[in-house]
């Protein structure tokens, strides 16, 4: 359709549907659109799509002639370690970050069967230092180093711990890793940061894939989509993650600015 065209058929559909009446009912399709787009849905990842992506990469990995170096970061309890264990069996190296003290304890428990498990009690930044961690308690899926407004869940990021931070960079420069399959991120609006610590890795094509998360958590950071884009588009394709496969993100357009819970891919070109 030429750009005149979908401008009459806009400017149509806009006289008849911009009414104050039909506002609920555009902010109720809206909301399952972009549901059906992969975003603002955060569902388990059976229902998601995650796990299926973890299957994919599966099948991607597996004429490696090593075990696959996953790096989980912000591994919380052990839930997605546990699914990377289901996924690879023993033919994944899965190394750990977790930073609260309480979290950590009980992560180690937890994962204390999986085989090949690198526990680090440590969050992951742009370089090796300490911070503050913000929470509403122990254990929490939220804990950030920004202390979110959360008012309208009836929670406050009223607890503080101070953390180790360590750069991907000198983590795998300490522990003598060339490579990294999968690098996934779920660190509350510091993934732009633990990126900019990943540098030197992402530079020589040392890092396969690299999954993250994008939303609310990413708006209480000052972090656009555009940030990430800039970061990670000239070395790699960007997909979001939909419950039946992976949409690629081609371009970057404005419209991609929505701070909703997404979880993006990020495939090293060959």
């Amino acid at each position: 359709m030429k750009m005149s065209a979908k401008k009459a058929v806009a400017d149509l559909y806009t006289s008849l549907a911009s009414r104050p009446a039909l506002q609920s009912l555009h902010t109720a399709v809206l909301k399952f659109t972009l549901y059906a787009m992969g975003i603002g849905y955060s569902e388990h990842s059976d229902r998601n799509g995650e796990r299926r992506w973890l299957d994919e990469l599966h099948r991607r990995l597996a004429e490696l002639s090593r075990r696959a170096v996953i790096f989980d970061v912000g591994a919380n309890v052990g839930d997605y370690a546990h699914e990377v264990s289901e996924v690879f069996g023993n033919r994944a190296e899965i190394h750990c970050f977790e930073p609260s003290h309480a979290t950590f304890e009980e992560l180690s428990k937890r994962t204390a069967s999986i085989d090949g498990i690198v526990l680090n009690q440590l969050g992951v930044g742009s370089s090796t230092t300490t911070a503050t961690l913000y929470t509403d308690g122990d254990g929490s899926t939220l804990a950030s180093l920004y202390p979110r407004d959360l008012e309208r869940f009836d929670r406050t990021m009223d607890q503080t711990e101070s953390i180790e931070l360590v750069s991907v960079d000198d983590y795998c420069h300490n522990r003598s890793i060339e490579r990294i399959d999968l690098l996934k991120l779920d660190i509350e609006g510091n993934e732009l940061e633990a990126l900019r610590g990943a540098s030197r890795m992402i530079a020589e094509g040392r890092i396969d894939y690299i999954q993250l998360e994008f939303g609310a958590t990413t708006l209480a950071a000052r972090v656009s989509f555009h940030d990430i884009w800039t970061l990670l588009s000239p070395r790699f394709e960007i997909y979001r993650i939909l419950k039946h496969g992976l949409h690629p993100i081609r371009r970057y357009e404005e419209s991609c600015e929505i701070f909703m819970y997404q979880n993006l891919v990020a495939i090293r070109r060959k």
